[in-house]
């Protein structure tokens, strides 16, 4: 206990609200008596009604209310709690600890969060909920379980829970979280693709799992914040995507003009070969900077170059063998479709190799 208090003074809890009930004063308070550094709670436009609870909170002593005159959301309630907490020069080396309004996280759960975020300074910690207890709404259990397995396909890492609100966030890391993109629910994933992205380590802690009233308190969307968590969540697919239709225009309209005029007058193995290798140069120089620079977030580098060159010259061989064997096996058919047909599937494999292997940096941030 002594030992939890020590590191929550170093912590400041911020709580985004919206409509909260007569709970969170007392929930605040407790926080305090923890020994949190700071609460800084975010009014984000609430009722009228709830203005006794934020008065409640601006006459405690070492709370702070920041106020939006309407609602702008979760993300940037957040953003603005970071912005004001990073120009307070007295509190420079806490850590920041986001928690929910709703009562779903425990003050001794906090207090984990706050302890790992500061033994961990290079980390994004996450608080994470066991989803698969017979407490947890079905609406949750599946969404977080969909979203869990499509992170893990999509960016790397393996999360037990995407959608958890306590969050520990070290002072290094406070200006970074305030500059990512998004001012509702979907900026809490937006700041899980960045760090996969960019090999930020995230840690796991776990947490209890708490809803009260089958979570009917959220103020979560069911359409519209599911709908944009889940264009976020398949971005990175879609810039692969046109990453590699751009290449795979350029690699095929290279391969037509090589294997139709420049070629033409070599026997079929041969001009079907250097028609392949010449177009795979143009269009890999394409889908490595492509990639590199929007997809994966690999660091410019010799590694990274040699690694891609290394898959790149497999794939060149498996592209040469599939366009003969699918020439043997539909003799009928355009070389070119057969080619196109042969890269889709071996882009599909691709997207994996590249993300767990060539723009995999193994340095001190590798994605957790």
């Amino acid at each position: 206990m002594c030992e939890e208090m020590q590191l929550l003074r170093r912590c400041i809890v911020v709580i985004p609200a919206l409509d909260p009930d007569g709970d969170l004063p007392g929930y605040a308070a407790a926080l305090l008596d923890r020994g949190a550094e700071q609460v800084v709670v975010i009014d984000d436009g609430s009722k009228p009604s709830c203005g006794t609870v934020f008065q409640e909170l601006e006459v405690l002593a070492g709370c702070t209310v920041l106020r939006h005159e309407r609602n702008q959301g979760k993300g940037r309630a957040m953003k603005d709690a970071f912005a004001y907490i990073a120009g307070q020069t007295q509190w420079e080396g806490c850590a920041v600890v986001t928690a929910d309004a709703d009562g779903q996280h425990s003050v001794e759960d906090v207090c984990a969060v706050g302890r790992a975020a500061l033994d961990n300074p290079d980390c994004l910690t996450l608080g994470v909920r066991d989803l698969t207890l017979p407490q947890v709404p079905v609406r949750s259990k599946i969404g977080n379980r969909l979203t869990s397995w499509a992170f893990r396909t999509l960016y790397g890492p393996r999360l037990r829970d995407t959608q958890t609100g306590l969050r520990g966030i070290p002072w290094g890391l406070l200006a970074w979280c305030g500059g990512i993109k998004g001012d509702r629910y979907e900026y809490e994933m937006n700041v899980l693709i960045r760090a996969a992205r960019e090999r930020i380590e995230i840690r796991q802690v776990s947490i209890q799992v708490i809803y009260i009233d089958n979570n009917s308190g959220t103020h979560l969307h069911p359409v519209r914040d599911s709908w944009r968590v889940f264009v976020i969540l398949t971005s990175g697919l879609g810039w692969y995507a046109a990453s590699a239709v751009l290449s795979a225009v350029t690699d095929v309209a290279a391969f037509w003009l090589c294997s139709a005029v420049v070629f033409r007058p070599l026997s079929e193995l041969y001009c079907y070969w250097w028609s392949t290798l010449t177009a795979r140069a143009l269009s890999s120089s394409l889908n490595y900077t492509l990639n590199r620079r929007y997809v994966f977030g690999g660091s410019p580098s010799g590694k990274t170059l040699l690694r891609y060159y290394c898959l790149w010259g497999c794939q060149l061989l498996c592209s040469y063998l599939l366009l003969l064997a699918l020439n043997w096996l539909l003799p009928g058919i355009w070389p070119t479709a057969n080619k196109a047909a042969g890269d889709i599937v071996l882009a599909i494999c691709s997207y994996q190799i590249q993300m767990h292997w060539v723009f995999r940096e193994e340095a001190a941030h590798g994605a957790g």
